[in-house]
């Protein structure tokens, strides 16, 4: 039977935009289902097995599509932008899940959408491109949002160790942005296939850091406490946050505007923010409530303006 490789040519905005706030949701819970395994899987042994099903699922999916021939015609040139894109994102997941194990899976969603304010400031250091200048004040009221999300004191307003965690993965996902940007736009490589080969190189780093760091007792005691509800739990990471809201975005953008599709993606924290807070009991001050609704407004605002700037530029 033969595979259909091309995307529909038409689908309604409205399936569209469902699509998109789909994968917020997923997004936006991915941090507190993290924080659940956690309990029982340490770091490396989480995002080993959570890309490990990822990526062999995809690789299934390529070997299907016959994309080992797309690979052949270029191998170079996909294994560098792979490795190194892989290799950013092997920094994400590691800060990000760190910084889960370490505070409320609430503040993590909150502070990582941060990483829209800095793109911008990344891409004039690497691409030399113009700022807008209402990202300086988007950044000021970000800051501030910072600090008031990250602590519970009104007296004690300092950035600990998971703040800074985050920050790091934030900044790391604008690097990734620009640096995939570039990459990709430089020639026609398949998106599936570079995402393949970056979701192996984060599957092999957590591999080698299990084999230097973990004891195998622990890890027979942690399999023999898994149970179904863990099983589901790295499923969903693995298949509907990775994989599933991979392709759900690339199918939906082409259907919408640049301004709605960043919109509608910049709903993400706002989803991790109420999903910690109703299913996972995580309570949040006054001082947190203000500083995450900062941070999520203001990354809202900036997603719509900069994709509509740059709309109105081409």
């Amino acid at each position: 039977m033969p595979i259909n490789r091309h995307y529909a040519s038409y689908l309604p905005s409205n399936t569209a935009i469902l699509g998109l706030l789909l994968v917020s949701v997923m997004w936006g819970t991915s941090y507190g289902v993290s924080k659940k395994l956690l309990d029982l899987m340490s770091l490396e042994q989480l995002l080993f097995a959570r890309f490990a099903i990822s990526s062999l699922v995809l690789g299934v999916i390529l070997i299907r599509k016959n994309a080992v021939a797309d690979f052949l015609a270029l191998p170079r040139r996909y294994l560098a932008v792979g490795t190194t894109t892989g290799v950013i994102l092997t920094g994400i997941f590691i800060t990000e899940t760190w910084a889960v194990m370490l505070t409320q899976a609430s503040e993590v969603a909150v502070l990582i959408s941060l990483c829209v304010l800095f793109t911008p400031f990344v891409e004039r250091i690497w691409l030399k491109a113009t700022l807008p200048v209402s990202i300086y004040l988007y950044c000021f009221i970000g800051v501030v949002g910072i600090a008031l999300a990250s602590n519970t004191d009104w007296n004690a307003i300092i950035l600990n160790d998971s703040v800074m965690l985050i920050l790091t993965a934030a900044i790391l996902r604008s690097i990734m942005v620009v640096v995939c940007r570039k990459a990709l736009s430089d020639e026609a490589l398949s998106l599936e296939l570079v995402t393949f080969i970056q979701l192996s190189v984060v599957t092999l780093s957590m591999f080698g850091l299990i084999i230097v760091q973990s004891d195998a007792s622990q890890t027979m005691q942690m399999l023999a406490l898994f149970g179904v509800e863990q099983v589901l739990y790295l499923l969903y990471l693995a298949l509907a946050c990775t994989l599933l809201a991979f392709f759900i975005q690339n199918y939906s953008v082409r259907f919408l505007s640049a301004s709605h599709a960043s919109l509608l993606m910049a709903t993400e924290p706002l989803f991790g923010l109420l999903f910690s807070v109703f299913f996972l009991n995580e309570v949040l001050s006054l001082l947190q409530w203000g500083g995450s609704t900062l941070i999520v407004s203001t990354t809202m605002a900036a997603c719509y303006q900069f994709s509509k700037q740059k709309t109105s530029q081409n």
